[in-house]
């Protein structure tokens, strides 16, 4: 049984595969592009972690076995290749495979543990063999250096914190991050972000450029470098970071880069017993008496003065475990001489014996104690996030059952590994080791006690954010009044619930375009013109909330192309490498947007053209070679939009479609006669690849040769109102071109009358103006005509005699006036003469069917208010 909590780690795991899949295609080309392989490997160790709070085993193994190999790649101990990339990606199919299991019936299936086993060795034979313990690094593997010239800028309260933390044992870390531009949008909060870094001492907010003038200034383009200061581990940084990791520089900070007095001139204090004195307590070693006299000078010494900020920074010195004398000596000299003096780095020489200095960050003298209880970043644990805290709340449930010591010491596993996950990825190093100890002492007395109190702490314990929070308003006290607020929320709807919205606008456009026909019979027929006038300003009303109904719904239902298009980096490297053809692939425009239901056509017509661009077009790299061509070949897939049609084009510069072959072909499978072919044009030659059953191939393949591919995408674009056109030329390439309509929903067209009363839709999105010209403007050209607008020649022609009916009887006056509809097809504009303008409505167009589906000229037909049927025109074939 799929429980929502399943099936919300469904969705995201579906996410994250893709995600992996893309990088490691994108990484095959770039092996050592760092921001890719941290992308990369993130997908995977979240993909591990979500797993691991379900009992799928074979699962878990499986996915920690390619985190194993991403992170020896990571870290430089194994170079990408392609074989590798080959596992690595049979591994996400085989996930993927076990993901729709899970969602189908809750099981991974039969068989999983061997497949596991199978691909788990294979994937593990990969990693080097250790040939030692390796020294810890100073950093995670690729997160770049952080700059820390930066640090004795930090005030001196924030700096002073940061020192008497690290004389606690608490390592020091500088961190640099600088958020993507468009991080708001990705429901990021760089600030946010920051609060959760636990012992945070500092912080400084700047701009990346110089801001622009307030009428140029985009307030949702994040221009911030953020840095900090904190008392806290590389890797702990890392984890909070984890998901921008490629935004963030890390570096350690030695403690005497803190020490730097500050503050006004001492202005003639006297301290030349004190120094004189000073000096020899340093020599002596005296450390306790000088503490006791810098302590009684600095309560006769006016906070804001340089002498106050060198006797603080003394006192800090002196309350080290085993002060520095260089660093005692280097304050002593800068109360002498009133200015800060170089503070030399922390020496062994100068240290007692018998004093044990406290840990330096990176170094390997001891491990960073962790942070004391009672300073603030050390209460309870950093805010839960709400999947996390129900997975918390649910293992405390499992703990509260009434179980004997034996059912307790089975079950005790699994519930260990579950939080285990959740507090990796969620709060503090410091929760996760209270957490492993209280399992120890559960374990030991066969008593779920010391684990419902560490959970009781994690769910019902006090929130320490607020303690963060403060110490970072501290720090933008100077950069102005800091806000915050949620980001975007997000809603997943089920997609039928969204086309039945769809349906009832276009049954509520329909309804609406009958209230004009209603307002005309109350007039024509009742004779009531003031009952006509109020259903007119009523349809007004009720036409302007269906408009902005229709656009609401319709920015749901809008995809970006890339939703198709993701698929085919995969598709075109294995059957590259399955032909023994290099091959490139292109993707352009992968954000133009169209109806879900025109993006859900898209995929078979675009795998028919990419397969017989791989297999016919393509050459092989020596052939390629011989004709002067670069050994690797380029597909390109183009998308755009032009007016109302979304574009797709997919090129390829291979060996491209020789006519004489086609016809022969063609011939020989009697699908034309002798006769027929040799009457073709090349452009018609070619266009006979669409014929059902036509196939150039010599044998039939899982590729090609079975003469189903580009007759089924002529049928499923045309199915849609979209057309499909092919060009080639011999030894440079093809190019085939899908054009469809953004939409299939509700349309807006504006009526005409032609012929004598009857009625046509002409779309909107082509009609550039309404003009009324008289029969002496119109000029004559031999059998055509033509009118100037505004110094521009347009070309003329009469709607009746495109369509082949007849003209209305009063059309041979020449006093009288043309109605013109300027439209615009391509970038060609023309005078369209109809009888009558009329109103403009949205309809809900139906495309022809059956055999009127090939009459060319019309889109399709629309049902009116008054129950009649509005003819639609197709003006780039009417044109």
């Amino acid at each position: 049984m799929t429980t929502p909590l399943l099936l919300r780690f469904v969705a995201e795991a579906r996410e994250l595969l893709q995600a992996a899949a893309s990088g490691l295609l994108a990484l095959e080309k770039s092996p050592d592009d760092e921001t890719i392989i941290n992308t990369v490997f993130r997908s995977v160790h979240t993909l591990k972690g979500s797993v691991g709070l379900f009992d799928f085993p074979a699962f878990a193994k499986l996915v920690h076995a390619g985190e194993d190999v991403l992170s020896a790649v990571r870290g430089g101990q194994l170079s990408l290749t392609s074989e590798m990339v080959d596992l690595l990606l049979d591994m996400l199919d085989r996930v993927a495979a076990w993901i729709d299991d899970i969602e189908s019936d809750g099981t991974l299936g039969p068989g999983a543990d061997g497949l596991s086993h199978e691909m788990t060795a294979d994937l593990r034979s990969l990693l080097p063999i250790p040939a030692g313990p390796a020294p810890a690094p100073d950093s995670a593997p690729g997160v770049a250096a952080a700059s820390i010239d930066w640090v004795p800028d930090l005030p001196e309260a924030d700096r002073l914190d940061a020192f008497r933390a690290w004389g606690t044992g608490a390592p020091l870390v500088a961190i640099e991050y600088e958020p993507a531009e468009d991080c708001f949008f990705s429901g990021e909060d760089p600030v946010n972000l920051l609060r959760q870094i636990p012992g945070l001492h500092g912080l400084e907010i700047r701009p990346r450029e110089p801001w622009p003038d307030s009428a140029s200034l985009d307030p949702y383009r994040c221009v911030l470098r953020l840095r900090a200061l904190a008392s806290t581990s590389a890797e702990t940084v890392e984890s909070v970071f984890r998901y921008v990791i490629e935004q963030t520089r890390l570096g350690d900070v030695p403690p005497h880069l803190l020490i730097r007095p500050a503050g006004a001139p001492n202005g003639g204090l006297a301290l030349d017993d004190f120094l004189d004195e000073a000096d020899a307590l340093v020599e002596a070693g005296e450390w306790e008496r000088l503490r006791r006299a810098v302590a009684a000078l600095t309560e006769l010494t006016s906070p804001a003065l340089f002498a106050a900020s060198s006797l603080r920074w003394l006192a800090a010195v002196l309350a080290l475990p085993s002060p520095e004398p260089a660093w005692a000596k280097a304050l002593i000299a800068s109360l002498a001489t009133g200015q800060a003096q170089p503070v030399p780095p922390r020496g062994t020489a100068a240290i007692s014996a018998d004093a044990a200095p406290p840990p330096v960050h990176g170094s390997a003298e001891a491990p960073a104690a962790p942070l004391p209880a009672s300073s603030p970043a050390g209460g309870a644990a950093a805010r839960l996030t709400p999947l996390a805290r129900d997975i918390l709340a649910a293992q405390r449930t499992i703990l509260t059952l009434d179980l004997d010591p034996d059912a307790f010491t089975l079950r005790l596993p699994s519930v260990a590994h579950t939080v285990s996950n959740v507090l990796g990825g969620t709060v503090r190093q410091i929760d996760l080791e209270s957490w492993d100890d209280a399992v120890e002492s559960a374990r030991a007395q066969a008593n779920p006690g010391p684990m419902l109190a560490v959970l009781a702490h994690l769910l019902d314990g006090p929130d320490d954010t607020v303690h963060r929070a403060a110490a970072i308003d501290t720090g933008l006290a100077a950069q102005g009044e800091l806000r915050t607020t949620g980001g975007p929320r997000v809603l997943k709807v089920d997609q039928a619930k969204v086309d039945a919205l769809m349906t009832l606008i276009g049954e509520l456009v329909v309804s609406k375009n009958s209230l004009p026909f209603l307002a005309r019979r109350a007039e024509s027929v009742h004779g009531s013109r003031e009952m006509a006038r109020e259903i007119k300003d009523l349809f007004a009303v009720i036409d302007r909330l269906a408009q902005e109904m229709q656009a609401a719904i319709m920015a749901v239902r809008m995809l970006p192309v890339s939703e198709v298009l993701d698929r085919f980096p995969r598709l075109v490297r294995d059957v590259a490498r399955k032909l023994g053809k290099r091959v490139s692939l292109v993707i352009e425009g992968e954000d133009t947007a169209a109806d879900k239901n025109i993006i859900e056509v898209l995929g078979d017509p675009l795998l028919h053209i990419i397969r017989n661009a791989l297999d016919h077009g393509i050459e092989l790299p020596d052939d390629r070679v011989t004709a002067s061509k670069a050994p690797e070949a380029t597909v390109l897939i183009r998308a755009f939009q032009e007016s109302d049609q979304v574009i797709i084009e997919v090129r390829d510069d291979g060996r491209g479609i020789d006519p004489d072959k086609i016809r022969k072909a063609a011939v020989t499978k009697g699908l034309i006669d002798a006769e027929q072919a040799e009457r073709m044009s090349d452009q018609q030659a070619v266009n006979l690849v669409f014929l059902p059953g036509f196939s150039t191939a010599a044998q039939v393949s899982d590729l090609s040769g079975r003469g189903v591919g580009m007759d089924v995408v002529v049928t499923a674009v045309e199915r849609t109102g979209g057309t499909v056109s092919l060009t080639s030329v011999k030894g440079q390439g093809t190019t085939a071109r899908l054009s469809l309509p953004l939409s299939m929903a509700v349309t807006r067209v504006m009526m005409v009358e032609a012929g004598g009363g009857m009625l046509f839709g002409i779309p909107m999105d082509h009609i550039a103006e309404t003009v009324r010209i008289h029969r002496s403007q119109v000029r004559r050209f031999k059998q055509s005509e033509a009118f100037v607008l505004r110094d521009t020649i347009v070309p003329l022609l009469r709607l009746d005699r495109l369509l082949g009916i007849a003209p209305p009887a009063w059309f041979g006056d020449d006093d009288q006036e043309d109605s013109v509809l300027v439209v615009r097809v391509g970038n060609a504009v023309t005078g369209l003469v109809v009888d009558h303008f009329r109103e403009g409505m949205d309809i809900i167009l139906k495309p022809f069917e059956g055999i009127l589906s090939g009459i060319p000229g019309y889109a399709g037909t629309a049902l009116l208010g008054d129950g009649r049927v509005l003819l639609v025109l197709n003006l780039k074939e009417l044109l």
